[in-house]
């Protein structure tokens, strides 16, 4: 013989799966916070197309894989430039956008 619930317990019961579904849906892993986001073997596949177009792997700041576009895009430093990079993984073309340039300039002078 099944025993039911206690009246209390069964709206307790309740109240709980209410609850629990109206929790909000976490919002998408995205950037750093997530490894998942940058699969090692995409790091290697990007940093040698980094180098088979003349840049310096170790010039990357950041970088995020999306799969369901199949690229990686994300941020480099080279030459005293911040660029926007994309670059497809099926096709190998990368994309350079500069966004900041750092000039060395000297220091001023105090006018007498």
């Amino acid at each position: 013989m099944q025993q039911r619930p206690a009246p209390r317990l069964r709206a307790a019961l309740e109240q709980i799966g209410a609850w629990v579904l109206d929790q909000p849906v976490p919002p998408p892993l995205e950037g750093q916070c997530c490894d998942r986001l940058r699969p090692m073997q995409i790091q290697r596949e990007l940093l040698h197309s980094l180098d088979a177009n003349g840049l310096e792997p170790s010039a990357v700041v950041e970088w995020r894989w999306d799969a369901h576009q199949g690229h990686v895009k994300g941020w480099l430093w080279q030459a005293g430039a911040l660029q926007r990079f994309r670059w497809w993984r099926h096709s190998g073309q990368l994309s350079l956008h500069e966004q900041l340039r750092c000039i060395n300039a000297t220091p001023l002078h105090a006018l007498n």
